[in-house]
C-alpha cells in the first residue's frame, strides 16, 4: 500500500514536505536516487552534458516543463542535507569539478549542520583516478569528513600522487582517510560496513553513476530506490551510436531472481514523478 501521495506545487519545497515524503523507517537505511526519461535513460551520453541536469530538465529555460526538474533538485539537495554519508562514484568528479554533495540553499545547509553533524563524503574509485585537489577532499571549512574506497593498486596510484603534489608544493589532503578494500575491485559490502561502524553513518545517500548503482544493487546493499520520472523520451542511442545506459548498468538478474520493489510514496510536481519503492530482494 502506498503511504504517501503528495503534490508538489511549489519547487522550492519546503523541509516540512520533504521530511513527511522521506521519512524513513528503521535503521541503518541506504537509498538510491536517481532521475531517468519516460524510457528509463539515465544519461544522455552526449558531449558537453553531466546527465543529471539535462535528464532533470533543469536545462531549460522559462519553461514550464523545467519546474519538476527544480524541485528534483531540492529533493537531491534534502538528501545530502539529511543522510549521514553519500557514497559516490570517481566519474561523477571527473564530469563535475564542483561537485561535493553539500546542499546549496540555506534552509538545507543549516538542516545538514544542525546539532554539529559533520557528514561524510566518500567516493569508491577501483583506479585510483580521481584528482586529490578536488574541492570533495577539500573541505573549506571542515564541513565534510572526506573519504577514500580503493584496491590495493588504487592506493598506490594515490601514495604517487599525494606525492608528486608535494613536489610541486600542492598541499595534499591532510584529513582524506583512505581504504584499500579489494584487489582487483572494491568491497562495497565492507565500504557500507565501515560507514555504518566507523563513521556511525545510519542513512546512506548512495549519488554514484549507473555501473555503481548497478554494483550496489546486485549486492544487495540497497533499501529503498528514490526515483525521478522525467517527462521526456531520449531513445537508447547517443548521436554517435552509443548505448545510452539506465540508472541500474552492468548487471544481470534472471526472472526467478530479479528485486522485487515495494512502491512507498508518490510525489508529482508538474510533469515529473517521484516515486519511493522499498526493496524486496528474492535470494
Amino acid at each position: 500500500m502506498v503511504r504517501t501521495v503528495q503534490l508538489f506545487e511549489d519547487p522550492n519545497v519546503s523541509i516540512d514536505q520533504l521530511s513527511e515524503f522521506y521519512e524513513v523507517e528503521g535503521s541503518p537505511h541506504t537509498y538510491l536516487m536517481f532521475v531517468t526519461t519516460i524510457d528509463g535513460i539515465a544519461v544522455p551520453l552526449e558531449p558537453g552534458q553531466r546527465g543529471g541536469s539535462e535528464i532533470a530538465l533543469r536545462h531549460l529555460k522559462d519553461n514550464p516543463m523545467a519546474v519538476g526538474g527544480l524541485t528534483d533538485n531540492r529533493a537531491l539537495q534534502y538528501g545530502w542535507a539529511t543522510a549521514d554519508a553519500v557514497l559516490g562514484g570517481a566519474g561523477i568528479l571527473r564530469d563535475n569539478p564542483a561537485a561535493t554533495w553539500y546542499p546549496r540553499d540555506k534552509d538545507l545547509q543549516d538542516l545538514l549542520t544542525k546539532g554539529n553533524r559533520k557528514p561524510v563524503r566518500a567516493v569508491v574509485t577501483g583506479s585510483g583516478e580521481v584528482d586529490l585537489k578536488h574541492a570533495v577532499f577539500n573541505p573549506k571549512k571542515d564541513e565534510w569528513q572526506p573519504v577514500i574506497f580503493t584496491t590495493k593498486k588504487g592506493e598506490e596510484k594515490l601514495k604517487n600522487q599525494a606525492k608528486q603534489l608535494q613536489v610541486h608544493d600542492h598541499k595534499p589532503p591532510q584529513h582524506t582517510k583512505t581504504y584499500a578494500i579489494g584487489e582487483t575491485s572494491v568491497d562495497l559490502p565492507k565500504a557500507v560496513e565501515i560507514l555504518r561502524k566507523d563513521y556511525k553513518s545510519k542513512l546512506l545517500d548512495v549519488q554514484g553513476g549507473p555501473i555503481l548503482a548497478g554494483e550496489v544493487v546486485k549486492a544487495m546493499l540497497v533499501d529503498e530506490v528514490r526515483l525521478t520520472v522525467s517527462p521526456q523520451i531520449m531513445g537508447d542511442l547517443s548521436s554517435e551510436g552509443k548505448r545510452r545506459p539506465a540508472f541500474v548498468t552492468g548487471v544481470h538478474f534472471g526472472i526467478e531472481d530479479s528485486p522485487l520493489a515495494e512502491l512507498e510514496a508518490i510525489g508529482v510536481s508538474g510533469s515529473h514523478i517521484f516515486l519511493r519503492y522499498l526493496m524486496n530482494y528474492r535470494n
